[in-house]
């Protein structure tokens, strides 16, 4: 979860350091020509994006790359459909021993763990050093005593249509007018000696603040620099931030405002800045922020001249961030995004007599020896490789026998769900391995069932299903589902059709994270039964299938669906008075959304 998350941020990091860089670029042209107010809001958006920690994902993506090198459906499953499915057969006689490896994290994996460490010591250092600030200004700090500062207080809080009742406090802790407290602020002023004048410009100013919730704003910004610590475009980009909140402040406060009010306005904010050294303190807004940018500050009170609204260039950056948004979100190569795009794994399934079969041949493939160790080849057998798992091979151990284990074998990732889960003591156990059998971990799925036949299978190197079932007597079988969305390392249960349908399973697959297929053995009708869902989960329904009349005659039975990014193949088995016929196709051009039977795929020999 944290990797993913990770990944997922340092994406819209770097795309959104694009922006950044031109918009830093551009600032001098911009504050020249266009008010602060459009500065500010496009800091105010850059600010949400990188917040968002998501890509948006879409079943039927808004950029769809077809690389001319990419393989399509045809050349994923030509074996397919030249071969025959096969039975994988394997030596039985052992008893079980099954050993469990401890999670070896990645590099990926501790450069994530080294993010959180950093974003969360990030946001603890400020936070603390704020709330110990403020304890330290409302310690020694008193109320008001002077009418005057009263009175002046309730009159431009009048002017400025603020009906809310903000405490002022003198404090000799705050170095200038400052304020302080997202939920509730709290106006600092470090003494009372202040001119008539010099008082209604602080007060001023430090309403606008309030009024535009721009200690809210600052605290979104801290958020962004903590989950972005290490991307120096991010720490630049709250600089010119908070610069661009004090322009459109003193902008807001000299509004329509002559020559000479501006020129005190500047001589207001010099005073105060000679009395005391300014101290930045987060979540809080200051009067004088800093003689580093009193320089931009001043010119942009002191310039009479009228700037543009900035509408235009406005739009034109925000329409650069939504670009940025969908590139990097849905940069997609036939139908997967390339960052997790998984090479084609084989896949296996059940017959109606309850013999495995190979559905799709990817060139990989498993074994069990004599003694129930498993095995592996990959490449048509140019790469071999041991797994730390033994099954049963006498059949005395309930779910460790090869037909109750689920394999998915892909050079990208390879998977095997097994075990006896009684939904309490008993967990379903994953044995994962990323690099074709080098290294494997094993992760446990708490309160699981299901101990008869299992499936698994991955969408792309993130997410993955399981499906595990097991009888609940004479002719009824409970099956129950679950997602990954971190590799495999955690695991979700999600909805599944018992209401609708509890019978043996025969075959299951997902096409992406939302929508999956369950097959199931024919009975009185001969099927094919299919239920499908395209909502994780929360609802099923039979999927309605038309194939020609020739076919009435025989049995159906459903086996796992193949997918190649959105095109799929649905292969039903055909059997006649208990001997298998054939197998024919049904195929999807949209994730299984839409399914038809297509002949060029059919393996009857002559039985047609």
């Amino acid at each position: 979860m944290i990797t993913s998350l990770f990944l997922d941020l340092l994406v819209i990091s770097l795309t959104t350091s694009l922006v950044i860089l031109g918009l830093i670029l551009l600032t001098p042209m911009l504050r020249k020509h266009y008010s602060a107010k459009w500065s500010y809001c496009i800091w105010l958006i850059l600010t949400m994006r990188l917040l968002l920690p998501f890509n948006f994902s879409f079943t039927n993506p808004p950029v769809d790359i077809q690389l001319p090198e990419g393989q399509g459906i045809t050349a994923v499953f030509q074996d397919t459909s030249s071969q025959n499915l096969q039975v994988d057969p394997s030596a039985i006689s052992q008893p079980v021993e099954v050993v469990n490896l401890s999670h070896m994290p990645s590099i990926v994996d501790i450069v994530a763990s080294i993010w959180l460490a950093g974003a969360v010591l990030f946001l603890v250092y400020h936070l603390l050093s704020y709330f110990f600030f403020r304890k330290q200004a409302l310690r020694w700090s008193s109320s008001f005593l002077r009418e005057d500062v009263v009175s002046k207080l309730k009159q431009v809080s009048k002017e400025m249509n603020v009906t809310a009742s903000i405490p002022v406090l003198i404090s000799n802790k705050v170095s200038n007018p400052m304020l302080m407290g997202f939920y509730k602020p709290t106006l600092f002023l470090p003494h009372e000696q202040y001119s008539d004048e010099e008082l209604e410009f602080i007060l001023k100013h430090e309403l606008v603040h309030y009024k535009r919730h721009d200690i809210v704003f600052k605290l979104l910004l801290l958020i962004a620099q903590a989950l972005h610590w290490f991307n120096p475009f991010v720490w630049v980009m709250a600089r010119e931030a908070a610069h661009e909140i004090e322009i459109y402040c003193d902008d807001t406060v000299v509004f329509e405002r002559g020559a000479g009010y501006r020129k005190k306005y500047c001589e207001a904010i010099l005073s105060v800045m000679q009395s005391n050294e300014t101290r930045h303190v987060a979540l809080s807004t200051n009067f004088a922020r800093g003689k580093h940018s009193m320089k931009q500050r001043f010119g942009s009170i002191l310039n009479m001249k009228e700037k543009r609204n900035g509408a235009g260039a406005f739009f034109a950056v925000l329409m650069v961030v939504g670009v940025t948004a969908i590139l990097a979100a849905c940069t997609n190569v036939n139908g997967q995004s390339t960052d997790k795009t998984l090479k084609p794994g084989t896949i296996y399934s059940y017959s109606s007599s309850g013999e495995q079969v190979v559905v799709h041949d990817a060139g990989n493939k498993y074994s069990v020896d004599e003694s129930g160790n498993v095995s592996f080849s990959y490449r048509n057998g140019e790469i071999q490789a041991q797994a730390p798992l033994k099954l049963d091979t006498t059949g005395s151990e309930l779910g460790m026998g090869r037909a109750d284990t689920g394999f998915f074998i892909s050079e990208d990732k390879t998977a095997i769900v097994y075990g006896f889960a009684d939904g309490k003591k008993s967990p379903l156990q994953v044995l994962i391995s990323d690099d074709m059998g080098e290294t494997w971990n094993n992760y446990n799925i708490e309160g699981a069932k299901g101990y008869d036949a299992k499936f698994i299978g991955f969408t792309d190197k993130q997410n993955g299903w399981i499906v595990s079932g097991g009888s609940a007597g004479v002719g009824r079988s409970l099956n129950y589902v679950y997602l990954t969305f971190d590799g495999g390392k955690t695991w979700t249960e999600i909805g599944n059709p018992n209401d609708l349908y509890a019978e043996s399973l025969t075959g299951a697959g997902f096409s992406n994270k939302d929508i999956g297929f369950l097959g199931f053995r024919y009975y009185e009708d001969n099927g094919p039964v299919i239920y499908w869902t395209k909502d994780k989960g929360q609802s099923w329904e039979k999927l309605a299938v038309t194939l020609p009349d020739i076919f009435n005659e025989y049995q159906k039975t459903p086996l796992s669906p193949i997918f190649n990014g959105k095109e799929g193949l649905f292969p039903i088995l055909l059997s006649k008075e208990g001997n298998t016929v054939g197998t024919i196709y049904l195929s999807s051009k949209g994730y299984g959304l839409e399914w038809t039977y297509d002949s060029a795929y059919d393996q009857l020999g002559d039985a047609k």
